[in-house]
């Protein structure tokens, strides 16, 4: 006899119910289109016109934001991997976020014993043991500093109110540096009394990283990622390459190093560019020094464009490069109606010729692949009478999945003791690992 959802209310009783069972429905559908994604990742079939990779495929044709695209893609490469961990999760009892923690540790060896533990456990607990396993685990190697230095990141997030919430993630000695450094400035010293914050403490610390940024600005240069010296572009190029005039011509950086005639335009296009004019490998001419896109131009086209125009690109402004429609080369102005922006690789991959821009009208443009096809996103609607639950429910009904209500729910869920639990897995995956089978394991199957 399976386990009862048993309110008082019959009505919130029924809806229990109907959300339980929606939910494993979603999640064994949630794994197919995982393990779907990631095979269409594998054979490439998303590298069209201007997709930069498979998560920004799905984030422009199927509305995933692009963190939840690499996610998905994640769990689905461990799902084609993990046959155990997949025929749960098509059953619908092993829930998305179950399946994302068993795929942070799950290996064809040792899949049973991680998929047996997240049939057993609640999601919370499952998520809190592959956390506290994986941190064993990794600490455990022999590399594990190294480690520590590929896995570093600083990440910014704009919040919806406006805030903005910076993640870093550090090795232990630099976390420490940085931890020193901000203690340094706090000095103990409490936030005033009339100061807003709601957390004090955590406000003097954000106080304090301010007034070191504040303090690295007042002694190095302002800008430097936007200084006129970061976005020189010194080319040596014979008569008529940028031109088009000349296409096999000599056109390389300043030392020699070989520079492709695109990436000569699409540097050109947003750079100060000092064109030094070449005949048989001797200089006769070095042109002047131009700004080819002034800062207050720059400023207007970050205001018109707010990023990359390719369809469906994400890319802020301040993350883009000014695209000349003619090229100056050519003798196009460098003015706003003759400017697009472009993040560096949809502009590198329209002057490599993957896409087409077409002016269509005041600030409107048509994208095409090069084969002439309309770059736009698709836009898919469901008949709400055969679509979204109905359809999973027929689905799964059609495929002999029985799926209730009860499906997703942990057979044991009672208290977990995280230490003990780590270490009972950890001797059994070893052993796993080491002998190819588990005699515990054996018996229980038998």
């Amino acid at each position: 006899m399976e386990p009862g959802i048993d309110l008082l209310d019959p009505a919130a009783n029924r809806l229990a119910l109907d959300i339980c069972e929606l939910s494993a429905h979603i999640s064994a559908a949630s794994a197919e289109l995982a393990a779907k994604a990631a095979r269409f990742d594998e054979s490439g079939g998303w590298g069209d016109g201007g997709i930069r990779s498979c998560a920004e495929f799905l984030s422009q044709e199927a509305g995933l934001d692009l963190h939840t695209g690499h996610d998905l893609l994640r769990v689905g490469r461990a799902l084609n991997s993990l046959p155990k961990l997949a025929a749960a999760c098509a059953a619908g009892e092993l829930s998305y976020d179950k399946a994302r923690a068993v795929a942070t540790v799950a290996t064809p060896e040792d899949e049973a014993i991680f998929v047996d533990l997240a049939l057993q456990l609640t999601g919370s607990q499952l998520v809190r043991f592959c956390h506290a396993y994986r941190r064993a685990m990794l600490a455990a190697e022999p590399d594990h500093d190294a480690g520590h230095q590929a896995r570093r990141s600083l990440e910014q997030t704009w919040r919806e109110d406006g805030m903005v919430r910076l993640v870093a993630l550090l090795p232990p000695e630099d976390g420490a540096t940085v931890i020193a450094a901000i203690n340094a400035i706090t000095g103990g010293r409490p936030v005033p009394e009339q100061d807003p914050a709601e957390d004090r403490w955590a406000a003097n610390r954000a106080e304090a990283l301010v007034t070191i940024c504040e303090h690295a600005l007042a002694t190095a240069p302002e800008d430097l990622a936007s200084s006129p010296a970061s976005r020189r572009l010194v080319v040596n190029v014979d008569v008529g390459v940028l031109a088009g005039e000349q296409p096999d011509g000599r056109c390389e950086l300043e030392g020699g190093h070989p520079l492709s005639r695109d990436a000569a335009l699409r540097l050109g296009c947003d750079a100060d560019v000092i064109a030094v004019t070449t005949r048989n490998g001797l200089p006769i001419d070095v042109g002047r020094t131009t700004r080819v896109i002034p800062h207050r131009l720059r400023t207007a086209l970050a205001a018109r464009d707010r990023g990359c125009r390719y369809p469906g690109c994400g890319i802020p402004a301040r993350r883009t490069e000014g695209h000349h429609l003619e090229h100056w080369a050519r003798g196009g102005a460098t003015t706003l109606d003759n400017l697009l922006s472009f993040c560096r690789f949809h502009h590198g991959r329209h002057h490599k010729g993957e896409f087409a821009v077409t002016r269509v009208g005041p600030n409107e443009f048509r994208f095409t692949t090069a084969d002439g096809r309309e770059i736009v996103p698709r836009h898919t609607r469901l008949d709400p009478d055969t679509g979204g639950g109905n359809r999973l429910r027929a689905t799964a009904h059609a495929r002999g999945i029985p799926i209730t209500p009860y499906t997703p729910a942990a057979r044991d869920g009672s208290n977990l003791d995280l230490a003990w639990a780590t270490s009972i897995i950890a001797d059994g995956c070893e052993y796993l690992h080491t002998h190819g089978h588990h005699p515990d394991l054996v018996a229980a199957s038998s």
